[in-house]
């Protein structure tokens, strides 16, 4: 062979072995896994969480951050959950939104350990709108507006953490409405802010707009306790305790407070836990021209 052929023949050699050399690089750059670099995984902080159903005027999900008192560091959970406890609140008259001297009924209480919630109006008068708003700690409120506008499926998992529920007419609407609250607790308590104490002898002024009336069953035998206090009059006010476990019910305490702006000493009596128990109280003063604001304090074993 002459010098040509066999120049030929090597480079004919020469570009096989580079694409040899190419195709087992692809393959190995193929076969290799892809690397990614992943930031850490986000670990979940204990909220309460309080989620409306139905038509609602704000977005319908309350988030809150534990209090102070809940467990220290992400993740963490309540040791156990505190026994049910349930309050009605009947007849209360609502003031309506358009009214420019009106208040907001406003409910606080606080909830220990797990567990979910019911807030929910249960009954209304004919034709009434009502708009209810629930919070948890400082969060922002969630609104819901209808005739039995409620919050059934609010949940609590942390330690300890404060609620808000607040009633009023819608527009103008000035319903008359029953309120029921549950919610776990190692102690039963509710504030009640905003109520009318308007007077029983007043023409034209209903019930439900002097003072408050509460139907609960104890869970275990203690005390029943009432703070109460109003403002701008001096009027003689009275509280009644009845057994409300069967029909008809039976009265079982009244006390008289005369000219007084504030319940003293404050009330009590002993419950049964195999009772059910009604409690009101009135103002049964007239008074035509102001709107008391009275402020209350529910507390059963």
């Amino acid at each position: 062979m002459d010098d040509r052929i066999w120049r030929n023949i090597s480079i004919g050699l020469g570009v096989v072995c580079a694409l040899l050399i190419a195709v087992a690089g692809a393959l190995m750059i193929v076969g290799k896994p892809a690397q990614t670099t992943a930031g850490p995984t986000p670990t979940p902080t204990s909220v309460a969480v309080a989620t409306a159903t139905g038509s609602a005027v704000a977005t319908p999900t309350l988030v809150a951050t534990p209090t102070a008192t809940s467990p220290a560091g992400p993740g963490a959970s309540p040791s156990q959950s505190a026994p049910f406890a349930t309050v009605l609140f009947n007849g209360l008259a609502l003031d309506a939104a358009t009214d420019k001297a009106g208040t907001i009924r406003t409910f606080t209480f606080e909830t220990d350990g797990v567990g979910p919630l019911n807030l929910s109006v249960v009954k209304t008068s004919a034709g009434g709108t009502t708009r209810m708003c629930a919070k948890v700690d400082t969060q922002k409120l969630v609104c819901k507006v209808g005739s039995l506008p409620n919050f059934v499926k609010a949940y609590t998992d942390t330690e300890r953490s404060t609620w808000t529920v607040t009633l009023q007419g819608y527009n103008t609407s000035k319903p008359t409405v029953d309120l029921s609250l549950t919610w776990p607790t190692k102690a039963a308590s509710v504030t009640i802010s905003h109520l009318r104490f308007q007077g029983s002898t007043t023409a034209g002024v209903s019930e439900g707009l002097n003072g408050f009336t509460a139907t609960f069953k104890p869970r275990a035998g203690g005390t029943l306790g009432l703070q109460a206090s109003w403002t701008q009059v001096i009027v003689n006010a009275q509280v009644t305790l009845v057994d409300a476990t069967s029909t008809p019910t039976v009265k079982v305490d009244q006390r008289d407070y005369t000219s007084a702006t504030y319940i003293t000493p404050d009330y009590s009596f002993n419950v049964d836990a195999t009772r059910s128990y009604q409690l009101k109280l009135r103002n049964l003063s007239a008074n035509t021209t102001d709107r008391p604001d009275l402020t209350v304090k529910l507390s059963f074993p």
